[in-house]
């Protein structure tokens, strides 16, 4: 089994496993006042424990969002009484914060375990090939850095929860993915509002100034700040044309595609532990996991 198609498989079953229990978590998050995206530095704050939250932890693996964005939904999430201000910019979880974040965790497992339906025997080969696969990523000598996985693997459930812990196992190697594309541009020098700004370029996702900046409003920066990383990318040759026609070069071209191979160099290293047939059997039992949606 190749494994950027079983890759693509766990994650096409992951999202099948978020809409699984997107309905039972959405009053919670509806409770909260909180929007979803602010919700989930909730999460954030349990697995930093015992460590404060900051922007600084939150822009390791999410350098795209700008500081300002973050401390605006974790000083929401401090007023709405989920977390509570330790010092300027650094947040812990209060003692509501954490029973909402267990009942969100709860909730949501709960509703996998109903709604994802696996033969015990195929759902046990298969949380412990994951289980395998998910350890040796730990395990592996960097490059990558492990920042992203830890975390993840932190609210890892106990191996004999199968479908929540297939699901986590799964939001495990998403996390160590982040790691590896991390680590594949990182020492570029490139700054990360110019990568993302190329990604988009790269994948069509964006063809003017205009369209990059409705793509990436979200992450709560000025337009100034993708003026300049075009400006960086134009000085590295890497994007041409007017702003109301932007175009990636072939060096552009070039060094995004060895971002992406260097990407999967790293992430798919450990998968090595993984005989091709017990690839195989991956492959063979996601596609049976049912999901009475």
């Amino acid at each position: 089994m190749n494994d950027h198609t079983l890759w693509k498989l766990m994650r096409e079953t992951w999202i099948k496993f978020e809409e699984s229990f997107d309905p039972a978590i959405k009053p919670i998050v509806s409770r909260s006042k909180l929007s979803l995206r602010e919700w989930m530095l909730i999460l954030a704050a349990l697995t930093f424990e015992p460590e404060d939250t900051t922007p600084s932890h939150l822009m390791v693996r999410g350098p795209y969002t700008s500081s300002d964005r973050y401390l605006a939904g974790l000083e929401k999430a401090a007023e709405t009484g989920y977390l509570y201000r330790v010092a300027d910019g650094r947040y812990r979880l209060s003692q509501s914060g954490r029973t909402a974040a267990e009942e969100f965790i709860n909730v949501a497992r709960d509703a996998m375990a109903s709604a994802a339906m696996l033969p015990e025997q195929e759902s046990i080969v298969l949380a412990h090939l994951l289980e395998r696969l998910v350890n040796n990523c730990l395990a592996t000598s960097p490059p990558p850095d492990t920042w992203s996985i830890k975390l993840s693997y932190k609210l890892l459930p106990a191996i004999d929860k199968s479908m929540p812990f297939i699901e986590q196992a799964i939001s495990c190697l998403s996390a160590y993915r982040d790691d590896a594309h991390l680590a594949a541009w990182c020492s570029s020098g490139l700054s990360a509002n110019a990568m993302e700004s190329l990604t988009l370029i790269w994948r069509g996702q964006a063809g003017s100034f205009d369209e990059l900046t409705n793509k990436v409003a979200f992450r709560g920066h000025p337009e100034t700040v993708y003026l300049d990383a075009l400006s960086e990318l134009r000085t590295s040759n890497y994007i041409s044309g007017s702003h109301n026609n932007l175009r990636i070069t072939s060096e552009g071209k070039l060094f995004r595609e060895q971002v992406e191979e260097k990407t999967d160099r790293y992430f798919f290293h450990p998968w090595t532990c993984l005989t091709e047939g017990e690839k195989d059997q991956i492959a063979e039992i996601l596609p049976k996991i049912e999901f009475g949606l």
